[in-house]
């Protein structure tokens, strides 16, 4: 009668099995981690690109109602405040007169552009505000 030989080499398979599938497990996870971080950091651009708009929005109306007058289309940069200072906020002004009665009423349509990168790139990020004073 021949001797009883048990099988070797089963629990290797299995735990190669179980290392491939840990290591898919943890590209599969560093990859939601690394969009998670690059959707959290798009949000937080286009948030200072709409306050970089609205800051443009906010001198174009002081600027009309203090000189009472379309100010010129201008592009400036908020370099006073580190983190809208990488915009470029252009503000244009459209004046139109109507005249009601007697009464000759001015409104100005003002427009603030901010613009942070190169257009196309990944870092590119603008945000348009329209404002009627």
């Amino acid at each position: 009668m021949k001797p009883v030989r048990t099988q070797q080499g089963f629990t290797l398979v299995t735990a190669i099995f179980l290392l491939v599938v840990v290591a898919v497990l943890v590209v599969y996870m560093s990859n939601i981690r690394v969009v998670q971080q690059t959707t959290l950091l798009y949000g937080v651009q286009g948030a200072r690109a709409m306050q970089a708009a609205q800051s443009g929005i906010e001198w174009g109306i002081y600027r009309s109602l203090n000189d009472a007058a379309c100010p010129a289309a201008t592009s400036f940069t908020l370099a006073t405040d580190p983190a809208l200072s990488n915009f470029t906020i252009s503000v244009s002004c459209n004046q139109s007169t109507h005249v009601e009665g007697a009464t000759s009423i001015t409104a100005y349509q003002l427009t603030a552009i901010a613009r942070s990168g190169s257009f196309g790139s990944l870092d590119y990020v603008q945000r348009r505000i329209q404002a009627p004073v």
